[in-house]
């Protein structure tokens, strides 16, 4: 077995005198249900095993992985089929009117999965609480912070200022002058970004209210969040960032600013008017 190879340092440790008994435990595991472990986040794959997160986190480091992520990637190139690693449906020999039919056919599965698997009970109370907000910020980064600036010019678009800072330190600025009253809204597909995370702990320890919009399934974003919004995407490992995460993302902020504006429809709409004339200027 070539150990420079994933599969081939897991057997290794497994195989190691001086692994530990939680080492052999994971690596038992792992060598056993490679194609489970690719699509598990780190808290699943955890619990899985049955031991902590951070034991996970130190494997994959002995493994010389710099963590979960890389040893998840490293893995996946092992066991996805070349052909699936850049979409799942997608095949080499596709001509452009298939991928077009396949690429629209994901995204649509994934807006109706989405909503099938919304609580919306969830979904009302993080609108009222957003209408009866003080404060909003958004804390994102990469294609997440697009998701953040888009809420922040619809938020605006209905009266309510919001903060989406593109600087990450800015974010964490604002997130540690919240107060209770406030929310920080907290938007990571993987659930597991530190930079997302470090603002949401941040937020809560003010006494804000933290709002995560994340995957479906155990991460750390939902365990610190107050309330935990869920997209369903079609993805592999190479595509965090998929066109079907974000729109799923948007179909969700979308619905809690019309959820928002019709909580006070007429000074939404007076907001709508003055945006619209403001900007009239800019436009043939």
């Amino acid at each position: 077995m070539d150990n420079s190879s994933c599969i081939g340092r897991v057997i290794a440790k497994y195989n190691s005198q001086t692994a530990t008994v939680a080492e052999r435990k994971i690596a038992s595991f792992i060598k056993e249900n490679m194609d489970k472990a690719v699509h598990c986040t780190l808290l699943e794959l955890a619990e899985l095993i049955g031991v902590s997160d951070a034991t996970v986190v130190r494997f994959c480091k002995s493994l010389g992985y710099k963590g979960f992520q890389e040893f998840k990637i490293c893995a996946a190139m092992e066991t996805i089929p070349s052909s699936q690693q850049y979409h799942p449906k997608l095949q080499k020999d596709d001509d452009p009117e298939e991928i077009c039919k396949k690429i629209f056919s994901t995204e649509i599965t994934a807006l109706q999965r989405t909503l099938q698997a919304l609580d919306m009970e969830t979904v009302a109370q993080v609108g009222h609480i957003l209408s009866q907000a003080s404060r909003i910020v958004f804390a994102g980064t990469g294609a997440s912070m697009l998701v953040c600036q888009d809420a922040h010019h619809k938020f605006l678009q209905i009266g309510i200022h919001v903060s989406a800072a593109e600087d990450k330190d800015i974010q964490l600025m604002e997130a540690a002058l919240l107060r209770p009253g406030d929310v920080l809204f907290a938007v990571s597909h993987s659930g597991n970004n530190l930079h997302v995370l470090h603002a949401a702990e941040l937020g809560k320890s003010c006494g804000a209210t933290v709002v995560g919009l994340t995957q479906v399934g155990k991460n750390n974003l939902a365990q610190i969040a107050d309330y935990t919004i869920t997209t369903v995407s079609e993805e592999t490992i190479f595509r965090s960032e998929a066109a079907s995460t974000r729109l799923a993302q948007l179909a969700v902020i979308d619905s809690l600013i019309a959820i928002v504006a019709f909580q006070d429809y007429d000074q939404a709409y007076q907001s709508i008017y003055k945006i619209r004339t403001a900007t009239m200027v800019n436009k043939a």
